[in-house]
């Protein structure tokens, strides 16, 4: 994300991958970038139509664990929240 921000600022040359991830975001689609691991190969995310959505899921997601991990095991959960 902060070659993102930094090509569009001039300070680095704007690849074609960080172009695609602008268009995609443009496009309000989720970049596939990010439903990728390290190496490229592997879906490590859920397929979402919207970034909206997308974005929504990582948040939720991001909020059970958090809460879990600060307040203790919940007496219920999202069980959905832990698979791809």
């Amino acid at each position: 994300m902060k070659d993102l921000v930094l090509a569009i600022d001039g300070q680095i040359i704007m690849t074609t991958e960080i172009l695609d991830i602008i268009n995609n975001m443009f496009d309000f689609r989720v970049p596939v970038k990010w439903t990728l691991d390290a190496t490229g190969s592997v879906e490590i995310s859920w397929l979402c139509p919207t970034l909206g959505g997308w974005m929504k899921g990582v948040n939720d997601r991001h909020f059970q664990l958090s809460t879990w991990l600060n307040k203790g095991r919940p007496p219920s959960f999202w069980i959905s929240g832990f698979y791809n």
